[in-house]
């Protein structure tokens, strides 16, 4: 699948198939974070990539949004960094899309959560001092019986307009 059509295809995924992600999709998947944009070139981010299964009912158990973590068979949380605070959260989200359409282009699903006790997840995962966890993205294959959900659009004539608002045609 080329990277259009991933951008193009992609579903939020919150249930996941009984099955482990490889690790070598998830190195995909990391590198594919690792290689975004980022302001000053400054690459804000770390990611833990986690498969402990133990490991991830904890974490899901403290996703108010999330809880679909708990049944997930791979996750990676991604960290920022604090000093970096006007930029750090856009750089951080260009590298979870990058790695959400890898995922897809993968075969996998995801859905990032936005609701969780950072502290505690924090401390479980040895944060270091001056970052704090930006997101959580569970990844696994799609669960047959419950497949990822379509997205709807808004029209391209609400989103985009040419040379100005108002004009919706080149």
């Amino acid at each position: 699948m080329d990277a259009l059509e991933a951008i193009l295809s992609r579903k939020v995924q919150r249930v996941f198939a009984d099955k482990p992600v490889e690790r070598e999709k998830l190195s995909k998947i990391v590198d594919a974070g690792r290689h975004a944009m980022s302001a000053r070139n400054m690459q804000p981010w770390q990611f833990v990539v986690i498969q402990n299964r133990d490991t991830l009912k904890e974490i899901g158990a403290l996703c108010s949004t999330g809880k679909f973590v708990t049944d997930a068979p791979s996750a990676i949380v991604v960290f920022k960094d604090v000093a970096n605070a006007r930029w750090a959260d856009v750089d951080c989200a260009q590298a979870v899309q990058n790695m959400a359409d890898a995922g897809w282009a993968l075969g996998l699903g995801t859905c990032w959560v936005g609701n969780f006790d950072a502290a505690k997840i924090g401390a479980m995962l040895g944060v270091k001092d001056g970052w704090a966890i930006f997101t959580i993205l569970p990844f696994g294959y799609a669960d047959p019986k419950n497949p990822p959900q379509a997205k709807p659009l808004k029209t391209r004539t609400e989103v985009v307009h040419y040379e100005r608002v108002g004009n919706p045609k080149p």
